[in-house]
């Protein structure tokens, strides 16, 4: 995933800047969501919540897209 699209993602569901940097790490460098936190001095909690608001997003937009114009 590029950063561009990535950010584009975070910004429509409003992750704060923690929330975002710890998802980015479990897409794309394949961190656990624990790591994660741990790198991110927040809680696992906020993560796993973060990284499913994120992939539910993903989800929405993927379906969306088959019905949108180009």
């Amino acid at each position: 995933m590029k950063l561009d699209d990535f950010n584009q993602v975070a910004d429509l569901i409003g992750l704060k800047k923690r929330s975002r940097e710890a998802v980015w790490l479990m897409e794309v460098e394949g961190m656990t969501g624990y790591f994660a936190a741990q790198q991110m001095d927040i809680s696992e909690s906020t993560v796993s919540r973060a990284h499913t608001r994120f992939r539910q997003a993903l989800r929405k937009l993927n379906a969306l897209s088959t019905h949108l114009p180009l």
